[in-house]
């Protein structure tokens, strides 16, 4: 059998970039995946947080809810911005809601909106502390 041809089948030269370049992906995976799990943990348990359990639509320009929100720290003020949504999901009626400090990290703080047409739905935008 002859000997395999030199131009068809060229010697495979080996080069020092290839431990290099994979050292740099695992850097930057590692680094990317060490991110991501800080992030993921800050965001599971915030400072504050909201929640409209109960809301009744009084008439078209009116809507009443409960706003319950639970804070870790209960000396702390915070607020929250409710929105009430019509059926088209248009936002019909913003409010911010002051909470002041109170002995329990849970309260329920009763509410009342105007919209400029009936709204389908009450719920929380955001929360925040107040600083």
């Amino acid at each position: 059998m002859p000997a395999p041809s030199v131009t068809r089948y060229p010697h495979r030269r080996r080069t020092r970039r290839r431990p290099l370049l994979i050292a740099i992906v695992a850097a930057v995976a590692a680094i990317g995946l060490g991110w991501l799990l800080w992030a993921a943990y800050e965001q599971a348990d915030p400072a504050v947080s909201g929640d409209v359990h109960v809301f009744t639509i009084d008439s078209a320009q009116k809507v009443s809810f409960t706003l319950t929100v639970q804070r870790k720290d209960p000396s702390v003020p915070v607020s929250c911005t409710v929105i009430a949504q019509a059926s088209d999901f248009e936002t019909v009626g913003q409010k911010t809601i002051s909470v002041p400090a109170a002995p329990t990290s849970v309260v329920d703080v009763p509410q009342e909106l105007k919209t400029i047409r009936e709204a389908t739905s009450v719920s929380v935008s955001q929360c925040w502390v107040n600083s």
